[in-house]
């Protein structure tokens, strides 16, 4: 996840970069100007770029991985991406270093530490992008692999390539932005500024919402009865001024708006406790005041009957 939001906060950025003109993609393999370096060797693979890829084990010693030709390269802002996999993508411990330099190392332009787990899948081909910004013409532009660490998985390189970042949009399953500015993570078709397919974690959700239904409890607000209400969702099945489950499914969720609508629903609700409160409150005074005069009543019907008893009790 933190290695997802930092790609999301490159994204970002190069997307907000300027236009390259007609600069055009710079490609490099092992055929056209990549190094191969000591410890570092060539094999077949067939989904890789031409059928060979470059190779290091993890037995192989520390040191660099390949190291790039020495290209010109225009000012501007660019996507640097590198395809690799690696054996086991278990580990979190720093596996090399992928960076862009010129004069022969001494100037960074971009860099960052590569490390298994940032893979999805063992031995699955992967695209590394992360946004490189050159300030001036440069003539002898590298693209490296550094500092390999010897002991943690066996990697390998297709190929890396220098994108100018005015190329519309960035598509992957992983993160999409669109060329509309929209954001996916887990999916190439986000339908609002973020889209995810997947579960979120957060430890606080702020939303952002108007027209608050504190109005439910102004003067003249029209509250309903109970029987309309149980008339209404008897005929559509919902409560009133809420989506229906047909609408949820087909649209999703407003959460802020799920809330407010949620929120006024409770208000009317308490208002219709306070009325029933209230009507209980009366039954029971009503109860206290039937039961005093039934107490009454019996209390004279005893006399009554008393005085009955006298009478005739004389009459014997």
């Amino acid at each position: 996840m933190k290695q997802l939001f930092l790609t999301l906060i490159f994204a970002i950025i190069f997307c907000n970069c300027f236009s390259q003109g007609s600069i055009s993609t710079i490609f490099q393999d092992e055929s056209n100007g990549l190094n191969v370096t000591p410890g570092t060797t060539m094999v077949s693979d067939a989904k890789a770029n031409g059928g060979t890829c470059m190779f290091r084990s993890a037995g192989a010693a520390d040191g660099t991985f390949w190291a790039g030709p020495y290209i010109p390269v225009a000012a501007g802002s660019y996507l640097f991406q590198a395809r690799i996999k690696v054996g086991s993508n278990s580990a979190s411990s720093s596996l090399f270093m992928l960076d862009v330099v010129s004069q022969y190392g001494s100037v960074v332009h971009s860099a960052i530490w590569i490390t298994p787990n940032m893979f999805k899948a063992n031995n699955e081909w992967q695209l590394i992008t992360i946004p490189v910004s050159i300030p001036h013409g440069i003539t002898n532009l590298e693209m490296r692999g550094m500092n390999f660490q010897p002991g943690i998985t066996d990697v390998y390189l297709d190929y890396v390539q220098l994108i100018p970042s005015s190329v519309s949009g960035f598509y992957s399953e992983e993160l999409t932005i669109s060329g509309k500015g929209d954001v996916g993570i887990g999916t190439t078709t986000p339908r609002e500024k973020l889209s995810v397919n997947g579960k979120i974690r957060a430890k606080e959700i702020k939303v952002e919402t108007a027209n608050w239904p504190d109005y439910v409890f102004e003067e003249g607000y029209k509250v309903g009865t109970l029987k309309g209400l149980e008339s209404y969702i008897k005929a559509n099945k919902h409560l009133p001024g809420m989506p229906t489950a047909k609408e949820i499914a087909e649209n999703g969720l407003e959460l802020g708006e799920m809330v407010r609508l949620q929120q006024q629903k409770i208000e009317e609700l308490t208002l219709h406790l306070i009325d029933k409160d209230k009507a209980l409150q009366n039954v029971e005074i009503e109860n206290k005041l039937l039961r005093a005069i039934q107490l009454q009543q019996e209390a004279a019907i005893k006399k009554m009957i008393e005085r009955i008893d006298k009478i005739e009790l004389k009459k014997l």
